[in-house]
């Protein structure tokens, strides 16, 4: 690689680290505001919100709940309809793929109930 190669290949990489911080900043910008809890992105999914969906996820990483039976009744014991945390968990990670304020705020609330 020659001289000229490496300074194209240096300057590419500056610009794709400026893209990428652009990017974290507004991340952090879209995060930082207010959400309207009113949105349907936040709509109970089988009647579990998303707080109640990060308690009882960090729940089950606190205290090592393992195999689907057994999360299946933990979170029956935290509220969830008989037969429904599965729905509840897919619902909950598709509305965190496509919504950032979701995911921040699912984020947010599980490191808070880990403690």
């Amino acid at each position: 690689m020659g001289m000229f190669d490496m300074l194209k290949n240096a300057k590419d990489l500056m610009e794709q680290a400026s893209m990428g911080q652009k990017a974290a900043m507004a991340s952090q910008q879209a995060a930082a505001q207010p959400v309207n809890l009113n949105d349907p992105m936040w709509a109970p999914i089988e009647g579990v919100t998303l707080d109640l969906y990060a308690e009882i996820s960090a729940g089950l990483m606190k205290n090592t709940v393992m195999g689907p039976e057994a999360v299946a009744k933990y979170a029956e014991s935290k509220g969830v309809p008989s037969g429904g945390w599965q729905k509840v968990q897919n619902g909950w990670v598709a509305r965190m793929g496509t919504n950032e304020p979701v995911r921040v705020r699912f984020g947010n609330l599980y490191n808070e109930f880990l403690k």
